[in-house]
């Protein structure tokens, strides 16, 4: 048979090829993390000198090993949470925002504008495998006023919604896991609310895991992308439709509402602690936090810089004046401003199917 150059090989020796010849070349999974400090030191590696290049290659190697055990410890808290009845595993996590109106065959001129922009909080629980996700689905104008709109505070007021709602009867143990962002889960206000949520005594434990920079892909993830796909190929009027997406995305998926106080109430946890916690050193070199309910213990925080790492303490109650049970402010909404109200009906109102116009943009006037 007469060689042709040209000839297009079958897909199988293509495979084989490649496999033989250039195994360490492979298309990135969609749930794979893409990390400044890992991209940072493929980079460096790359064009350094002989020198330099090995002194690189152990600190990558030293971070990858530090990425491999936090991701070992989120994964056996998993397995954890599927056979022993005796403890709760949640993460949470925002999604990107969504807007209103969408539609996947999009006119141009709305590419430029502003749409009323849908937040989604997501908080899923693994306990006994069932990975369920509520999804707080909240539209521009259904935010706390006095916080930030995504900040600390809102963030813990659906994750103590979400506790609420829960079981945590004859529950020993809450683990928590959650991305590093210091506005909405790393900072000192996290951590009074779970001192405070252990001095109630809904746990005798409680552990709050902060996974590492870079790596945070996680199972609120998956979630999210369901919502996602569902989303891209769906006509959005207003924060129903969006509410309709996320309920059908998936049967782990599930969407809950605000609609006016009717699904939760916004409560102002910052002004209630403030005033009686102290804020932890340096808190951002820590990625493990614990708590617990026992009398001695009691305002303690321990933490550690890695899983299984040597622990430090420190008691964050600075006034022993506080009082568990006192009440909480709740917070009002803020309303869109005129001008934003203006802008929608003037620019986004024409965008918006007839029958939902004034559902979405309505005349300001």
């Amino acid at each position: 048979m007469e060689y042709d150059p040209n000839r297009i090989i079958a897909y199988n020796t293509f495979y084989k090829l490649w496999q033989q010849l250039t195994p360490y070349i492979k298309f990135q999974p969609s749930a794979t993390d893409l990390c400044d400090t890992c991209e940072a030191f493929k980079t460096d590696i790359k064009f350094a000198n002989e020198d330099e290049k090995e002194n690189l290659k152990f600190e990558y190697t030293k971070h990858q090993t530090d990425v491999e055990r936090e991701r070992s410890h989120y994964n056996k808290i998993i397995e954890k949470s599927k056979n022993d009845l005796s403890i709760t595993h949640i993460c949470y996590d925002w999604a990107q925002s969504v807007a209103a109106p969408f539609s996947p065959q999009q006119v141009g001129s709305i590419f430029f504008k502003s749409p009323f922009v849908i937040h989604i909080f997501g908080i899923c629980k693994t306990d006994y495998g069932d990975n369920n996700q509520l999804n707080y689905t909240i539209g521009e104008d259904e935010l706390p006023e006095g916080t930030s709109k995504k900040g600390a505070n809102t963030t813990l007021n659906m994750v103590y919604d979400f506790l609420q709602k829960i079981d945590h009867v004859g529950k020993k143990d809450l683990y928590v896991t959650c991305d590093n962002c210091p506005g909405q889960n790393k900072n000192n206000l996290s951590l009074w609310f779970w001192s405070w949520l252990a001095m109630m005594g809904w746990y005798e434990n409680i552990y709050i895991n902060f996974m590492i920079p870079g790596h945070t892909k996680f199972i609120c993830d998956a979630k999210f992308g369901s919502i996602k796909k569902v989303y891209k190929t769906s006509h959005i009027n207003t924060v129903d439709d969006v509410e309709e997406v996320i309920n059908n995305s998936s049967e782990y998926n599930k969407s809950i509402r605000y609609k006016n106080g009717s699904g939760w109430k916004w409560q102002d946890f910052g002004s209630m602690l403030k005033d009686y916690f102290r804020t932890l050193p340096n808190i951002k070199k820590y990625h493990h936090f614990r708590f617990s309910s026992s009398q001695n213990d009691i305002g303690i925080v321990y933490f550690s810089k890695k899983s299984g790492g040597e622990e430090y303490s420190y008691n964050l109650l600075k006034n022993t004046g506080f009082d568990k049970n006192s009440q909480r402010n709740v917070l009002e909404v803020v309303p869109l401003t005129d001008e934003r109200k203006k802008y929608l009906y003037n620019n986004i109102r024409q965008h918006v199917d007839a029958p939902h116009r004034d559902t979405l943009c309505p005349n300001p006037n």
